[in-house]
């Protein structure tokens, strides 16, 4: 229970429904807004800015929602985003979906037709609630003007709660406009839900005392992080747990920086590609699985891991648990809290279980060197177009180790999950793995960028994902956000052409793109655009990006047009994976 004392606000006055919502915002410190206004909640945007608050127009409502996801990540608050009657909240789904299914805490407002009017062809008029209702953890409808206090504190309790996600606020254009006298104890907010978690819950004392058995005797036992570590704030809690249990631990795309990918004990990334994980996964004799729903990608479509072998799941959401995966012990809680008691439970064994694994754990580190030489010459090539291994490379040797990268859906995700290695536990990188659209790259950027203004952001999108949300360049210089944007240029849509070629021998429709000059396109916008054609001139141009702190940098990367190069492995989905399959 926090001892925090509820943020109170002003005495109570004659307001507007939408000054209501703004005041409301203030109390829970709200995070920049982005958006595009109409009439419906015109009262809340006047209010905005009068209490002092960051709203942004943006050009695609898709994109405020995708940056303000992006912002919710990093900070662990719940991002803010907003769209007008009809097509603007129903341009707001395939951002809610990301939030949905990566457990990202968002808060929506849309707003609705006057109420006396409903239903009688109002302009722009849409079953919106029920279009949105799959996409959000709750949808909240605003009916009576005295409620808003009490509906903003319950939107936040939703997001923040649990596995994270996003609430809509459906407001009404006569609830917005109209006013009343609210009360001041009516306008407050709980502290306890501004950031995630908000609830944090135990597993049962009695299954972390049947995992510890199974870890106990264990010689060969491997975690697998999902993202719920990031969304737990426990990736510190794991690394001092692996460390001092001497566990490996493999990560999925969401997960990487669970641990650093630095750290002796990274086996990292497991699933549809890999470079060690896979192999120790095979051959370990029990698994703990934190935070990870067990996806497609990180099971290869359901074939890891292997049935055999004694496996311990530990996830916030009970439901999970055995979705797709045989469970001998099912934690139920935060994993925070579940790590933290599985190591007290442990804490007794621990000194000789780390002696014990002493040369399984020098295991990892002798498979990761050799894993390294296997891939040398391709993540220093110096061919042309440039090898996408030798960008992911290249961010490796220039970027610090307080840089956040974000990454688009299709293969910008799956190179950089592969083979990019964050250097301290965290949030260091961001994919939108929940949905996996392209266009979240530039938007992610910004919003990335906006919450954390004093570290390096550097995004990687496709030309296929950047054409997408080409406008949002506009709102990336207005807003002077100083993110640094890779555009992988391999005039396609990279991740289906590459599909193609394995599937259809190099029979190819609707994959190809014209080629275009990103670098003269950005400049054209005012931002600052690099056209890099060699490796040569990778490290330089990175380092230009970072230097500049006023304006957006894109650098345009011309990289292999050979679709038997674009994915880094072999995908399962498309040709049968053999041992021995390593990055293209």
């Amino acid at each position: 229970m926090s001892d925090a004392p509820a943020l109170s606000n002003r005495p109570h006055r004659q307001m507007s429904g939408g000054m209501a919502l703004a005041e409301m915002l203030k109390l829970h410190q709200a995070a920049p807004m982005f958006g595009m206004g109409g009439f419906q909640l015109l009262p809340f945007y006047h209010a905005v800015g009068q209490v002092g608050l960051s709203h942004t127009l943006i050009n695609d409502e898709r994109c405020g929602a995708f940056a303000a996801d992006a912002w919710a990540r990093i900070t662990g608050r719940p991002g803010l985003c907003d769209g007008t009657l009809g097509p603007g909240a129903t341009n707001l789904t395939t951002g809610l979906v990301e939030s949905l299914n990566a457990g990202v805490p968002l808060i929506a407002f849309a707003g609705n037709t006057n109420r006396d009017h409903s239903w009688k062809n109002m302009t722009q008029e849409a079953r919106q609630t029920e279009i949105l209702a799959p996409t959000v953890k709750e949808v909240i409808r605003v009916e009576r003007i005295q409620r808003i206090p009490e509906h903003v504190r319950r939107a936040y309790a939703v997001a923040t709660s649990g596995r994270p996600g996003p609430v809509l606020l459906d407001v009404p254009e006569d609830i917005a406009h109209g006013e009343y006298d609210f009360p001041e104890d009516e306008l407050y907010a709980d502290p306890a839900t501004i950031s995630i978690p908000a609830r944090r819950i135990r597993p049962d004392a009695d299954e972390v005392k049947c995992a510890a058995e199974l870890l106990a005797g264990a010689k060969r036992p491997i975690i697998l992080a999902g993202g719920g570590v990031h969304l737990s704030g426990a990736q510190e809690i794991l690394t001092g747990f692996a460390d001092a249990l001497a566990i490996p631990v493999a990560h999925t795309m969401s997960g990487k920086g669970a641990i650093p990918c630095t750290h002796r004990l990274s086996a990292g990334l497991f699933g549809r590609y890999s470079r060690i994980a896979n192999d120790l996964l095979e051959a370990a004799d029990c698994i703990l699985v934190v935070g990870c729903k067990l996806g497609e990608i990180a099971t290869k479509r359901y074939v890891l891991p292997p049935r055999d072998v004694p496996l311990i799941h530990l996830d916030i959401v009970a439901e999970e648990i055995g979705r797709s995966a045989r469970t001998d012990v099912a934690l139920w809680g935060d994993v925070g809290a579940g790590i933290a008691d599985l190591h007290a439970e442990l804490s007794d064994g621990a000194a000789g279980a780390r002696q014990a694994r002493a040369d399984y754990a020098a295991e990892v580190g002798r498979r990761m060197a050799a894993w390294r030489k296997e891939v040398t010459p391709r993540l220093t090539s110096d061919e042309t177009p440039v090898n996408m291994a030798r960008m992911c490379q290249e961010l490796n040797n220039v970027l610090p180790e307080d840089a956040i990268v974000v990454t688009d859906g299709g293969f910008a995700a799956h190179w950089t999950g592969l083979l990019y290695d964050t250097k301290r536990a965290g949030r260091g990188i961001i994919a939108n793995r929940g949905f996996a659209s392209i266009g979240y790259g530039m938007p992610g950027s910004m919003g990335a960028q906006l919450a954390a203004p004093d570290r390096p952001v550097v995004g990687l999108t496709g030309d296929a994902g950047f054409n997408m949300v080409m406008g949002e360049m506009e709102t990336a210089k207005r807003l002077g956000t100083a993110f640094t944007l890779i555009i992988v240029n391999n005039a396609a849509s990279g991740y289906v052409k590459a599909l193609q070629q394995a599937l259809f021998g190099g029979q190819f429709q609707s994959s190809d793109l014209n080629e275009l000059n990103y670098a003269e396109i950005a400049n054209a916008f005012g931002c600052h655009g690099i056209r890099v054609e060699k490796p040569g001139a990778l490290a330089g141009a990175l380092r230009d990006g970072m230097a500049e702190r006023s304006l957006p940098t894109i650098i345009d990367v011309v990289v292999t047009r050979d679709p038997a190069k674009m994915l880094p492995g072999v995908d399962n989905r498309a040709v049968p994976a053999k041992k021995g399959d390593r990055i293209a």
